[in-house]
């Protein structure tokens, strides 16, 4: 099991502080809910978030690009929402809050992303936006706020952004890790690891699609979308299973063709149904990748059958985007069977990403 919950939204408590009692902000700010529909407002909210992320010396960190953020922002799907709030001071946006709800499934629970760029840290930014949004949380009727972050290793206990999460209530739930493969993958070993894979995957096949998925496998690629929360360890963080239908998983694909993201998806197949899947995603710009869910269903482990989706997609990546330099992913430290794979194919840690919890 392999999640990328950090792809749905930047995910820092910490990116708004360094964790110290904030200096005094002689202004009075206001908070406010963005107009995604404003150009100007939803491209700074967006340069804030960027630079919060990619800015400080984390250069590993993950974020949209511009026409996904605003896609994902303008076109919310029956599944869930962004929900996005900006901290003004006059008529200048300094802060970006990002409260993402789900529609379906965990009712209960709210991710909170609040993001303000480095220069402008230590000045109680960040410590408003996380009241507004605990606010809007409360709002609409969240009790468990989640969030993470993420931090060099030898940061892992004493970063600023856990002493700011600390201040505002957050504990920690979960560590994963994340990872970086460098591409292209080292000559042979995808097809070396494909070989070792196979014997034991008998009676199933592989299969690669780019953006599109086959109707007749939607339902039960859903299936195992939806048990990823339930399935990959999550430490104290307690998730229910997700109830993404095909009619909201063809919206959600439409839009990440609309918001120029390509998707890369390798199925296991069996019986007509999809029984194991692993998706990548590459956004319009830039040469990075990113591994999003890899699961295999608990009745068909045993397989390989997690190694045999993995290779075929990367396969199918570097056959045709050989601009891409990177993949990127993100696993339960506690999660030695995906850990396994992802060390196989030569992904590197190059970070800790503590998942954040507080209960209201």
């Amino acid at each position: 099991m392999e999640s990328r919950r950090r792809l749905q939204g930047p995910g820092n408590p910490g990116n708004s502080d360094d964790g110290t009692s904030p200096a005094v902000y002689v202004r009075r700010m206001d908070i406010r809910p963005l107009d995604p529909f404003d150009d100007a407002d939803m491209r700074r909210f967006y340069e804030i978030g960027l630079r919060a992320e990619k800015e400080d010396g984390r250069p590993w960190n993950v974020f949209w690009t511009y026409d996904e953020l605003a896609t994902l922002v303008r076109e919310p799907t029956g599944e869930r929402r962004l929900d996005c709030l900006a901290a003004w001071d006059g008529d200048r946006m300094v802060g970006a809050g990002f409260v993402e709800v789900s529609l379906l499934a965990n009712l209960d629970q709210a991710w909170l992303f609040p993001a303000v760029e480095p220069e402008l840290r230590r000045r109680g930014i960040g410590d408003l936006l996380v009241h507004a949004m605990v606010d809007h949380s409360r709002s609409e009727g969240r009790s468990a706020l989640l969030s993470a972050t993420a931090v060099p290793f030898e940061e892992r206990t004493t970063s600023g952004f856990l002493r700011f999460a600390d201040r505002h209530g957050f504990r920690l739930a979960n560590t994963e890790i994340m990872r970086v493969l460098t591409l292209p993958v080292k000559d042979g070993l995808l097809e070396e690891v494909r070989r070792e894979s196979e014997p034991y995957h008998e009676g199933y096949t592989i299969e690669t699609y780019v953006d599109d998925l086959p109707e007749r496998y939607l339902e039960s690629y859903c299936h195992l979308r939806n048990q990823l929360g339930v399935d990959a360890p999550t430490g104290d963080l307690d998730f229910e299973e997700e109830r993404t239908s095909p009619e909201v998983m063809r919206e959600k694909l439409e839009r990440n063709k609309r918001g120029g993201r390509t998707t890369y998806f390798a199925l296991a197949i069996h019986d007509g149904e999809a029984v194991a899947h692993s998706d990548l995603a590459v956004p319009s710009t830039g040469t990075e990748s990113h591994q999003m869910g890899t699961l295999v269903h608990r009745d068909h482990r045993g397989h390989r059958l997690g190694a045999a989706v993995k290779v075929a997609n990367l396969e199918a990546l570097q056959r045709d985007r050989p601009d891409i330099a990177t993949v990127n992913t993100q696993n339960a430290e506690q999660n030695p069977w995906m850990v396994s794979i992802n060390e196989r194919l030569g992904f590197e840690p190059v970070a800790v990403c503590p998942e954040l919890l507080r209960h209201l």
